[in-house]
This record gives structure tokens, C-alpha cells and sequence, in this order.
């Protein structure tokens, strides 16, 4: 039996009624926790300065100061806005203590705050945590070697601890607009103040994680803090490393208690680039694993899916669940069995295999960043044309505003420019990701022919509803991977193209003496076609698909409502550009 003493479910809901659904669920499934800090996007953070792409990255997390401002702070922050989250928050602990299971919380701390507050209160300023090359001026977080920035968080920590029970918190740090005095961890690199600079990292992130525990039990609340200052490939904090020997009970630091245990594990999906495809043999891999391993504390984040097979994975329980190959393909095919019954179970579990397969091929592209270039970097509706400057303002501006790009327009006319990082630059970068993107797409393939078997051959229509949507989310899928797999290719031919050169126009014949015009036109049309099929996939199931919101809110990480349009317009503006390559490119006379 698992010795979890917290199992925290996160859950993707719009409204109460939603939440309160998906809260009994878990429930249902052993939960004993739910994150309760999904909150809207804060606005606010780049209206500011709509010049400036940074504040995206940050914009949905869930800071402390986002819930409970400070009187300190109340100049400085909208409180209205505040307050509308805050209120938000407590209707959801409201539903859970009436249901009988506890909420919990994940956040961004030290979190930047507006520059006014540092010029009034020049001692809180802390370390500089912007990203220096998608920022077009510096973002603080507050210094927590200050007493009085210590203050604010055990009062606001306190506040919403007494409010909500909340009793399990997680932070990440130095990563989206947080950061920690001289942490080597931050983007810019070791910064704070002067006052600071001297103290062991390990002090510092004791003396932040104490005030956030001082704060619970000022409110009469056992608080469980977890906080991580290592970001994936960036070197570690041995400062921060070591301080779990400083930590007190119900501390974990850097993954680490006070024993020298492991206790957490996060089955999180990373990169779910279109809503609703299923994932089903990782997630009996990781719960396995994490069940296997005895976590005291495991967060689970449920997708919403089109057959829920995450949540029927778990309606036979936790105690029994399997931690190896055999037992995962047992189980999966005993959910299969409930979801279309006998008949059709081998056919969905190999659906869900090929899924699993290929998300597995696409994550050979190694950084793991390339699908953020469809989102983050517009692929998805901009055009790519060999002379991206030349394009009237009706042609670009309703991509680049949202483009995550900050250095300027020879950078973000840049294909393979994403988060300043080349992440698939060159001829053998551009044919292995191309490579990479056939065999996902030829595994995707045989999970649509075993869905489209099911849904002709299976009378249940909630059934074969089902397996219709699925095998559009996968064409879709599909569609992206190709759009990422062309950007490399176009880019890789432009890195390769004198743009002073003058071609040759003789009237030699037969003529074929630079093969590049033909890779332009195959790539380009390549990508035209994708386009239009991409548009027609997706028009009336924007909001099924991808995170959508209304005109005037939309951003770098959200689309607007006329994504379909603006797919189409991208193949109308690359067609009405298909001449360009005879200005760079010999053509052929065969």
C-alpha cells in the first residue's frame, strides 16, 4: 500500500459547477487535495507595456500577492483584480470542505512587483528575474532578505491560510518572473543588493520558506511547503540544495525534507499543445512509478478528454496499481473494456499505444521547445516569405503583436529564433526533426485508422461522437508537427541564401542549376497545403482545441477567435509571395 499522505489532483475547470464536478471526481478516485490556484490570466502584467512580450510567460500563475495584497502593496496592484481571484479561490475551498477534501496550492515566488514599488521602497528591491532577452527592461522580484518584504509574505500568507484552509503550498522560483538574491539560477545571472550578497543561499531560502510556514500558523494552519529553485537544464543551486538540513518538519527544499527524503511527485503534462489527446500508457507509467517509489505527496493533473480514461484508469482504485509493462497494458485494456466494450478494446488500447508512441517520437526533437514555436512564435498563421520586411502592416499585425520576440525584427523574422535558443538550426537539425515528425506522424496515423475502425464498426453513438473528435485532435496534431518540420526546412534555406545575389537569367537550355528553387516551392506549397487543411480542421472546434479567448484578450500564449481566418490568410499571403524565390534563386529552363 502507498504511504501518500497528500494526493493532490489538479483539475482543468471554467466555472463552479465545473469545478465541484471534477473536485468529486477526485474525490472518487482517493483524492485528499485540490489545486485551486488555475486563475485568469493577469492582464494587467502586460498591459503595462503591450511593447514588452515578457509578462506572458507569468501572466497565469498564481502569486502570493496575486491572492492577498498587502496593505503595503495597495497602490501599487489592482486590487480589484485581486480581489475578483481571491473571491474565486474561496468559492472553490468552499466547495471542497463542503465535500469533505482540502485545497492546496501551487505559485511563482519571489514574484516581480510594478518598478514604482522599488523606487518608494528602494531596500525591497531583490533580484533582477526577467528573461534579458525577451524583456525590453528589467523585472525585480522583492529582496526576502528584507524584513519588512519577509513581513508582507507571512501576513498575505496568513490571510490566506485562515480564509481558504489551504495546507499544502508549492513554489517554483527563478523561472516566469521569479527569482532569488544571487541565485545562479535567475536568467540574467548572480544579482541582488549589496545587503545581501554575503549570505549563504541556504539561509535565504530557509528564512523565505519559514515565513511562509510563520504565516499558516498564525492562522492556525499545519502548512506543507514545498519549494524548488533548480529549472530543468540551468545548474543547480548548491546553496539551496543543502538547506533541507536547515528545514524544519513538513519543509521540502529543492525536492528534499528534512530527513534527506524525496517525498514529492508531480504527474504533470508538459507540452499539451492541443486540448483533449489522451496519454494514457505515460500516465499509468508515471502513477505507477510515483506509487512504487512511496511520494507522501503526488499531484496528479487530469486533462479533459474526450473518452475521461485518465479518471476511469483510477475507478478501481490506488492500492493495486501496476509499476511495469505487462501490468500497464492489462490495465489499459481493462479501461478500453469500459470505455467501448469487449469488441472494441484491443482496437482503443492500440489507439492509445500509437498515441503514447508518438508523442514519444516527437519528443526526440530534444529541447522539448519546438511546438512552443507554433504557438509563442506564431508558425501556426504566419506566413513564411522569403522577404518578411516587405509585408504591408494589413499582412503582419495580426501575428507579430504576438510573438514572443523582444530583440527586434531580425530576430523575429527569424524562424528558429525561439526563446533565443536555435533549436533547430541547419541542414541535419532540420532533417532530423523532419524525420522525427514522420514517424510521430506514422504512429498518430495508425491510432486514427484503429479510431476510425471503432467509430464506423461501433453503433453507440456517444461512442463513435468520441472517437470522431479524437481523430481530429490527432489530425490536428499532425498538422502542427508538419508546420514545425516546414518552419526548420524554410529557415534552413534562407540561412543558405545570398539576398544581394543577382540570379542568372540567360537563355540557356535546358537550365536546372540551383536546386534551391525547387526546395522553395516544395516547401512553401508544402506548408500552403497544411494550412488549408489545418483551417478546415479546426474551424468551429477552436475552443475544443486550443486555448482561445475573446479579441481584446488575446496574447502570446492564448489565440483569438478568428484562428481559422488567419490560417487561410497565412496560405492566401505565401501564395501571392510564391514569385519571390526568382528574385534570389536561378530558375530552371527545362
Amino acid at each position: 500500500m502507498s504511504q501518500i499522505k497528500k494526493l493532490i489532483f489538479g483539475v482543468k475547470a471554467d466555472t463552479l459547477e465545473a469545478f465541484e464536478k471534477q473536485a468529486q471526481r477526485a474525490k472518487a478516485a482517493g483524492a485528499t487535495h485540490v489545486l485551486v490556484s488555475q486563475l485568469p490570466r493577469s492582464w494587467w502584467m502586460w498591459e503595462k507595456d503591450f511593447k514588452d512580450p515578457y509578462p506572458n510567460w507569468c501572466m497565469g500563475h498564481a502569486q502570493i500577492f496575486k491572492l492577498v495584497c498587502p496593505p503595503q502593496l495597495e497602490k501599487y496592484l489592482p486590487t480589484d483584480f485581486i480581489r475578483e481571484c481571491f473571491e474565486l479561490v474561496q468559492a472553490r475551498c468552499e466547495i471542497l470542505r463542503r465535500l469533505g477534501l482540502k485545497p492546496a496550492m501551487h505559485s511563482n515566488e519571489p514574484f516581480w512587483l510594478p518598478e514604482e514599488v522599488y523606487r518608494d521602497h528602494p531596500a525591497w528591491r531583490g533580484a533582477r528575474c526577467d528573461h534579458p532577452r525577451r524583456a525590453t527592461k528589467p523585472y525585480y522580484s522583492p529582496c526576502v532578505d528584507n524584513p519588512e518584504v519577509l513581513a508582507m509574505y507571512r501576513w498575505a500568507v496568513g490571510e490566506l491560510c485562515r480564509k481558504t484552509g489551504i495546507d499544502y503550498i508549492t513554489f517554483m522560483s527563478n523561472d516566469s518572473g521569479g527569482g532569488l538574491c544571487w541565485s545562479n539560477g535567475t536568467y540574467p545571472g548572480p544579482n541582488g543588493p549589496e545587503a545581501c550578497r554575503h549570505r549563504p543561499m541556504s539561509e535565504r531560502v530557509c528564512g523565505f520558506v519559514n515565513a511562509i510556514t510563520d504565516g499558516a500558523k498564525d492562522a492556525g494552519v499545519d502548512l506543507v511547503v514545498g519549494f524548488n529553485a533548480n529549472i530543468e537544464f540551468k545548474d543547480e543551486e548548491i546553496g539551496a540544495n543543502v538547506a533541507w538540513h536547515s528545514a524544519r518538519d513538513g519543509q521540502i527544499i529543492n525536492g528534499i525534507d528534512n530527513r534527506g527524503n524525496r517525498p514529492i511527485a508531480t504527474l504533470n503534462r508538459h507540452g499539451e499543445w492541443i486540448r483533449g489527446i489522451p496519454d494514457l500508457f505515460r500516465f499509468a507509467q508515471s502513477l505507477g512509478g510515483a506509487y512504487a517509489s512511496g511520494k507522501e505527496y503526488v499531484t496528479i493533473h487530469m486533462p479533459d478528454t474526450d473518452f475521461d480514461e485518465d479518471w476511469a484508469y483510477l475507478q478501481d482504485g490506488l492500492d493495486a496499481l501496476p509499476d511495469h509493462w505487462t501490468g500497464y497494458v492489462a490495465a489499459v485494456r481493462a479501461v478500453a473494456v469500459r470505455l467501448v466494450g469487449e469488441a472494441y478494446a484491443d482496437a482503443l488500447t492500440d489507439a492509445f499505444y500509437n498515441i503514447y508512441e508518438g508523442e514519444l517520437h516527437f519528443s526526440h526533437d530534444g529541447l522539448g521547445l519546438i511546438m512552443y514555436g507554433c504557438v509563442h512564435q506564431r508558425w501556426i498563421n504566419r506566413p513564411f516569405v522569403l522577404f518578411p520586411d516587405e509585408l504591408t502592416e494589413q499582412e503582419k499585425s495580426y501575428y507579430r503583436r504576438f510573438q514572443f520576440q523582444a530583440l527586434g525584427e531580425a530576430q523575429a523574422n527569424d524562424l528558429m529564433d525561439m526563446q533565443n535558443i536555435e533549436c533547430a538550426r541547419g541542414f541535419s537539425a532540420a532533417f532530423l526533426l523532419g524525420e522525427t515528425a514522420k514517424k510521430a506522424i506514422a504512429s498518430l496515423d495508425q491510432a486514427i485508422a484503429k479510431l476510425s475502425w471503432i467509430q464506423t464498426a461501433c453503433g453507440e453513438a456517444g461512442v463513435q461522437e468520441k472517437c470522431a473528435m479524437l481523430v481530429r485532435r490527432l489530425r490536428v496534431y499532425q498538422c502542427l508537427m508538419r508546420t514545425c518540420a516546414n518552419a526548420s526546412k524554410f529557415q534552413e534555406l534562407v540561412d543558405r541564401t545570398d539576398f544581394e545575389f543577382e540570379p542568372p537569367l540567360s537563355c540557356r537550355w535546358p537550365t536546372r542549376n540551383d536546386p534551391r528553387i525547387e526546395e522553395y516551392q516544395n516547401i512553401t506549397r508544402a506548408e500552403i497545403d497544411n494550412a488549408y487543411a489545418l483551417a478546415d480542421l479546426i474551424e468551429g472546434y477552436e475552443e475544443k482545441l486550443f486555448p482561445v479567448t475573446d479579441e481584446a484578450h488575446e496574447d502570446i500564449f492564448t489565440f483569438g477567435p478568428h484562428l481559422a481566418a488567419q490560417i487561410r490568410q497565412k496560405a492566401e499571403i505565401m501564395l501571392n509571395h510564391q514569385l519571390d524565390g526568382n528574385r534570389v534563386y536561378e530558375r530552371h529552363n527545362i
